[in-house]
Order: C-alpha cells, then structure tokens, then sequence
C-alpha cells in the first residue's frame, strides 16, 4: 500500500497524492498555476513555469507629413 502524505493546497477537502509529480500535473490542469513544487534539502521549494523570453509583432509605424 502506497502512502499518500502530499495534500493539494487548493483542493477543499486536501486532495492526497503518493508522488510530488502527481501532485504537480494535479495542480498544473485542475488549477491552473504557473509555478511546481519541489523538494530540495527535505524542504519544499516553488519553480516558476516562466518562459526565458517572449517577443511582440510590433506595427512598422510610418510618420505622416
């Protein structure tokens, strides 16, 4: 028997997850957040699901004379 000790931080009633990653992909489409958790050092850390770089079309402006 797996043991379930993650819980949902957003999910009423807490639910109770066996991995961290199944929490993530629980968090990620049930929620809708840009971040994961992690463990690191036996204590729980948030990385960010930011693109490095994002570009913007932008209209080529022409002056009016």
């Amino acid at each position: 028997m797996r043991l379930k000790i993650f819980c949902c931080p957003y999910c009423v009633r807490g639910k109770r997850f066996g991995t961290i990653a199944a929490m993530n992909i629980h968090i990620g489409k049930q929620h809708i957040v840009d971040y994961k958790i992690f463990m690191k050092n036996n204590k729980p850390y948030i990385k960010r699901n930011l693109p490095r770089a994002s570009g913007a079309y932008i209209k080529e402006v022409t002056p009016m004379n």
